[in-house]
């Protein structure tokens, strides 16, 4: 296999592996080289797709283990951060239903959490009402 940076040929120890060497790895994921997986396979479904709250570049998550939803990548996410008072956020726009009363919740604040339950009191009755049940799938 082909090292993604630097060209060498080495043997993969993983499946997943794409560089030769850790250096390569990081030096691809510091420049933005691993932007391939931004746009993602053609043929590849969609999992979630999202605006980058840095650049604004449009991102398509295909793979259940890449875990982004705010950030195309390292770099954005580094800027982001680093100056929050010079960015002017995109605004977010993602749909749940809570558990426990059934209300569509649309979230559209960047730092908004939720993702299952309307409000504290909604996530505080359902535990209550499914302790039993909790404790039983622990032990």
């Amino acid at each position: 296999m082909k090292c993604a940076v630097c060209g060498k040929e080495f043997t993969p120890t993983r499946r997943t592996q794409r560089y030769c060497s850790y250096t390569c790895r990081r030096y691809a994921n510091h420049h933005g080289i691993n932007d391939n997986r931004i746009e993602g396979p053609v043929y590849a479904p969609t999992i979630r797709e999202f605006t980058c709250l840095q650049c604004g570049r449009r991102v398509r998550v295909t793979e259940l283990r890449d875990c982004r939803t705010k950030f195309c990548c390292q770099h954005c996410e580094k800027l982001y951060w680093k100056h929050p008072e010079h960015v002017s956020s995109v605004s977010v726009h993602r749909e749940f239903t809570c558990r426990e009363c059934g209300k569509v919740v649309v979230v559209t604040e960047p730092k908004d959490r939720r993702r299952s339950f309307c409000s504290d009191t909604c996530r505080k009755r359902w535990f209550n009402r499914n302790r039993k049940i909790l404790l039983e799938q622990k032990s």
